[in-house]
């Protein structure tokens, strides 16, 4: 799934983005039935799938399906219960709560706590990140985990941004 999610994307950014409705549909055409899965798998197993569960791998493509479900905002929610107990017995990286939780954050118009999650500047030709829970604090919040500064991720993501705008 975790494979099918991404060659979907990167498809998509091959494709000029989401401006098309009909990537949109292309899109939700895969991300649909990985989150149906995933409430499968969160209810038989009543937890997170973490590494002691399926591995690096597979807790990783668990995230990354949680990431992208942005269409269930219901399974985000429970994904993000679950991942922090699993974060906090060492069986998932911090990290991924943290995407989750900024993801969970914007979707619900919050400010987020990580700077993880961008949005299209005001002009368009950029993105920047979407805003952020005290600012001042977030590099603090970022290196606990791991995470870049916000400059450098700002960076990476613009750049990352303009490659995708430019194929």
């Amino acid at each position: 799934m975790a494979r099918e999610d991404q060659h979907a994307r990167e498809t998509l950014a091959a494709n000029g983005g989401l401006s098309d409705p009909d990537q949109w549909d292309a899109l939700r055409a895969v991300d649909e039935p990985h989150a149906a899965r995933l409430w499968e798998i969160l209810d038989d197993y009543e937890r997170w799938p973490g590494i002691s569960l399926v591995g690096d791998d597979g807790a990783h493509a668990a995230w990354l399906l949680a990431q992208h479900a942005m269409a269930d905002p219901g399974l985000q929610r429970r994904c993000l219960e679950l991942l922090e107990i699993a974060v906090d017995l060492h069986d998932a990286p911090a990290a991924h709560y943290a995407y989750l939780l900024d993801r969970v954050r914007m979707a619900d118009g919050r400010d987020q706590r990580f700077g993880t999650q961008f949005v299209d500047s005001d002009d368009g030709t950029t993105v920047k990140p979407w805003p952020i829970e005290e600012p001042a604090g977030v590099d603090d919040r970022r290196q606990r985990l791991g995470l870049p500064t916000l400059a450098v991720h700002t960076r990476l993501m613009q750049e990352h941004y303009a490659q995708a705008r430019a194929t």
